[in-house]
């Protein structure tokens, strides 16, 4: 639409009312100065200063909580993905952060970005102390003003933090101004200006208490270091959190002459100005009616080639919120044409989950002019297909006080490249899906050297940390720190070019495949061909022991047939050795029963004093003595004699059905004595259990044994407890019990020896306790009689568990069976 030339009597009248209000400026001019003087310190422009740069800080602000909301949803998904969280929120900050990190309770996770000064564990100390889920703050000597939010996860809580440089956000004051960024307690972020550089506190830098702010918008009277006076406005931001301070040179009765002075000359030469530009103006009327049908003309040019490339232009009146919208915009939006609009219809056109974002792109255009968001707008037919929408703008016009009034900016159909995009994203998700399935590991460099995708194989293989492994890292780097996992590299067997291979310091074997990719890029693949050379060097060994054993045996045929007859005959001879000693050993031992139960049977008499008292005490202590030496004599005889049967083969046992409990109550009975006169406590933990076929005497005498051994190990206060249970097994069932002490336990390295003849623990010269070593041999014996097993466990400090297991029911028929060969 075109608009008319004025004509020439509008120019006049232009004219006209130019002097005249330039008249009535002369008259309100001295007024004004008045008002100056009177006016609150810093004004409305100082106040709109310091409300400029809280809204700049609230955008950087508000741009880094988006990008930690992001990264907080991807942790809640996935609270491993710590390095993807963290470039995801530098990515949708937009650039308003410098950096971002990932802390956990064991440190540092992860960062993105470069801040060098940043101080991540100290941030995410105050953080963690400040118990909110969204901080805002300073912490140590960095400099940089942290915006952290709480991710949970399940292990605790983590932090993703943002870091930037809050100094780049305050604009130069000039020489006498002031800008800061002040803490809520008075401590300076950032400064901007001459007379506050290198403060550290608002009093210092402002001679004002931060408690005269208070929590609302201030205008305030202060001084600077060297006493001269200061306008200053202050705005709270962030919650109260963070202070935007302006500050200028306050109006003092030194300057106001001067502004006076001033004030004349503003008066009278805007009169002289407006006479000539009134001169001025009529020549240059019809210069400026030429020059508006060029424009009009290259306006109409403009709209026609924009359009033709389908690119939409609209201007968005925020004032009036109104929205005109061109013929290709208004079909983009399902208005069918262009037209004018209100903006809440236009909204409405919008998808629900990109409103939020439009409205907040439209504030930041407001104050800052520019204006750049993508949107979708659904279909208004039913199952059409919804369009993506960028769209780019630029405020128009002088910013007032409440910034731009009209944004005008063009709309640009993008759903294609979205689609593209999204079908690339898909494809690139389906090849990293594949890389990380395969067994190998594997690596693409771009042509300069850059890293563009690895799998975790790679990160394994050569121990290489996740965080090194960023997109875009440099090869040699990392390369660098791979070569400290290979031990040596190797040439190929086969010679093939690229490829080699390599031995890790962990012993493990990789062949390296290297080769060059169409674009000029490299790809490294690495297989774990550790199982072929472990067999390829056991077939070596093999083939050198085969040959070294043919070569043997070849060498000592004759040998061997000296040695088998030399072997016979040395075997012969044990025989008939081990066969007398046992025989000699079992007469021995019945050959000194008959002495020992005469002794031990005159001792019990003279010490129970059955026919009458023996005069002195101590004949009853030494009578005492001789019984116990006797009993415990006898003893060992008899588990000589037992042993003796055994090995001799004359040892028969009668299984018979019995009842386990009743056997350990037995044996338990007798040692209770023993027990309670040591300060032990004995129990017995037995389930309802079923009858075994055994031998009553043989299983009495092993618990027996096992009794006295615990009893005999256990200091005062402990305990020994007899536990048994059914074992289920393919060859039958079986009844398993345990002895378990809470005594001075064995060694392990003691424990193996411990079951055969004559062995204990204690050497004879360094013993505590009575014993000849032949109870847990005998025991074992015993138990092996009847296809039983025995093992031990134990700790020493602790005590020991002695276990042994017998089959419910005996494999022979007989009831009686003889052990000749055992």
């Amino acid at each position: 639409m075109t608009a008319r030339a004025p004509s020439q009597v509008y120019v006049r009248v232009a004219i006209l009312a130019a002097l005249l209000l330039l008249a009535v400026y002369t008259a309100f001019g001295v007024k004004r100065l008045q008002q100056d003087v009177a006016r609150a310190p810093g004004g409305a422009a100082l106040a709109a200063e310091a409300g400029l740069a809280a809204s700049r800080i609230e955008t950087n602000l508000a741009a880094q909580r988006a990008g930690l909301s992001a990264a907080s949803d991807i942790l809640k998904r996935d609270p491993a993905d710590t390095m993807d969280a963290a470039e995801i929120a530098l990515r949708a900050s937009g650039g308003e952060a410098m950096a971002v990190a990932v802390a956990g309770p064991s440190g540092i996770l992860a960062v993105s970005g470069r801040d060098e000064a940043a101080d991540w564990k100290a941030a995410a100390r105050a953080a963690s102390a400040s118990g909110r889920s969204t901080w805002i703050g300073t912490a140590g000597e960095s400099g940089r003003l942290y915006v952290a939010a709480v991710a949970p996860v399940s292990t605790g809580r983590n932090f993703i933090i943002a870091s930037g440089d809050p100094s780049r956000l305050l604009v130069d004051p000039g020489k006498s101004g002031a800008r800061a960024l002040a803490l809520a307690d008075g401590r300076l972020v950032a400064t901007r200006g001459r007379s506050i550089s290198g403060l550290q506190t608002f009093r210092e830098a402002f001679a004002l208490s931060i408690e005269d702010v208070g929590d609302q918008s201030a205008a305030l009277r202060g001084q600077t270091a060297n006493g001269a006076l200061l306008d200053v406005a202050v705005q709270p931001l962030a919650e109260g959190t963070l202070l935007a301070v302006a500050g200028a040179p306050s109006r003092t009765v030194a300057n106001m002459d001067r502004q006076v002075m001033e004030g004349a000359f503003n008066l009278l030469a805007p009169l002289a100005v407006g006479i000539a530009l009134a001169l001025l103006l009529m020549m240059q009327s019809r210069k400026a009616e030429a020059a508006h049908r060029e424009f009009v003309d290259s306006e109409q040019r403009f709209r026609l080639a924009v359009e033709a490339a389908r690119c939409g232009i609209w201007e968005w009146d925020l004032r009036g919120d109104q929205v005109f919208l061109s013929d290709v915009t208004g079909v983009m939006f399902g208005w069918g044409g262009g037209g004018i609009v209100s903006g809440q219809d236009m909204l409405d056109r919008i998808s629900l989950d990109h409103q939020e974002r439009v409205r907040q792109a439209l504030a930041n255009a407001a104050t800052f002019g520019a204006f750049d968001v993508s949107f979708r707008v659904p279909s208004m037919q039913q199952g059409g297909r919804s369009i993506w929408i960028d769209a780019r703008g630029q405020g128009f016009g002088t910013p007032g006080v409440d910034g731009y009034v009209r944004i005008i900016g063009v709309a640009l159909d993008v759903t294609e490249e979205r689609l593209a995009q999204a079908r690339a994203q898909a494809a690139e998700n389906r090849l990293r899906d594949a890389i990380e399935s395969v067994s190998e590991a594997f690596v693409l460099w771009d042509r300069q050297g850059r890293l563009l995708m690895c799998n975790r194989n790679y990160r394994n293989v050569f121990s290489l940390e996740p965080k090194l492994l960023k997109p875009g890292a440099a090869r040699a780097e990392v390369n660098r720190f791979a070569a400290l996992a290979i031990k040596q590299d190797h040439p190929a067997p086969d010679g093939a070019k690229g490829v080699r291979e390599a031995e890790m310091m962990d012993g493990r074997w990789i062949q390296i495949s290297e080769r060059r990719t169409a674009e000029g890029g490299l790809v490294m693949t690495a297989a774990d061909i550790t199982a072929i050379k472990n067999q390829e060097e056991a077939r070596r060994l093999n083939e050198e022991q085969l040959q070294n054993a043919v070569t043997g045996l070849e060498r000592s045929q004759e040998q061997l047939a000296e040695l088998a007859r030399k072997y016979e005959m040395e075997k012969v001879k044990a025989e008939g050795a081990n066969k007398a000693k046992s025989e000699f050993l079992a007469n021995m031992s019945h050959e000194l029963r008959t002495p020992l139960n005469a002794i031990n049977g005159f001792s019990e008499i003279m010490m129970t004093e059955m026919f009458g008292q023996l005069g002195d005490p101590r004949y009853k202590g030494y009578s005492q003595d001789i019984h116990n030496s006797g009993q415990h004599l006898l003893a060992l005889i008899n588990d000589i004699l037992d042993m003796s049967k055994i090995e001799a083969g004359k040892m028969n046992l009668k299984f018979e059905p019995l009842n386990l409990e009743d056997v350990a109550e037995d044996a338990v009975r007798l040692v209770r004595n023993r027990a309670e006169a040591a300060g032990l406590k004995l129990v017995i933990d037995f389930p309802q259990l079923p009858e075994i076929e055994a031998d009553y005497r043989a299983v009495k005498q092993v618990l027996l044994n096992l009794l006295s051994n615990a009893i005999k190990f256990t200091p005062r206060s402990g305990s020994v407890t007899i536990r048994a249970e059914v074992r289920r097994d393919p060859l039958g069932d079986r009844l398993r019990v345990s002895v378990q002490d809470t005594g001075i336990g064995i060694a392990k390295e003691d424990l193996a020896r411990l079951a055969k003849p004559f062995e204990q623990v204690e050497s004879q010269l360094s013993k505590t306790t009575q014993g000849t070593g032949l109870g847990l041999a005998l025991t074992k014996s015993l138990i092996e009689m009847h296809d039983g097993a025995m093992d031990m466990a134990s700790t020493p400090g602790e005590g020991t568990t002695v276990s042994f297991s017998l089959p419910i029911r005996q494999s022979q028929a007989s009831p009686t069976r003889d052990f000749a060969a055992a």
